[in-house]
């Protein structure tokens, strides 16, 4: 696997141990390095193509962006959160998904890449 894929795979899977087969934080509070950045109202917990949807009340309307999850420092099941290496503003800058439960697109998995290209998330620094 060349460098390229290690990211890339490296991105869209949660660290070793992280989760467990049968946990879920689908509902948890996601906290970025600079506050509560929303909640998780979607996962994908597939190997190599597992992210979160995390969605916010901004400008009075809900918001759904897409967060790899390589982007996740911390779950604790036992508080219901979810922590990440990103910024609420690195967050909104992430693709939105207007239909959270839906299957995440291949422009937006190039957008993410290409959003967190210079980013520590994905191995490149967490």
């Amino acid at each position: 696997m060349d460098e390229r894929e290690q990211r890339s795979q490296a991105l869209w899977s949660f660290a070793d141990g992280m989760l467990a087969s049968e946990d879920s934080v689908k509902g948890f509070r996601v906290e970025a390095t600079d506050g509560q950045a929303g909640k998780v109202s979607w996962a994908s917990y597939a190997p190599g193509e597992s992210y979160l949807v995390v969605s916010h009340l901004h400008n009075l309307r809900h918001s759904h962006h897409v967060v790899p999850a390589g982007a996740v420092t911390r779950v604790s099941t036992d508080e219901h959160t979810v922590w990440l290496g990103l910024s609420r503003a690195e967050v909104e800058e992430l693709p939105e998904h207007h239909d959270p439960p839906a299957p995440v697109e291949s422009w937006m998995v190039a957008a993410i890449e290409r959003a967190t290209a210079t980013l520590p998330v994905g191995g490149g620094g967490l």
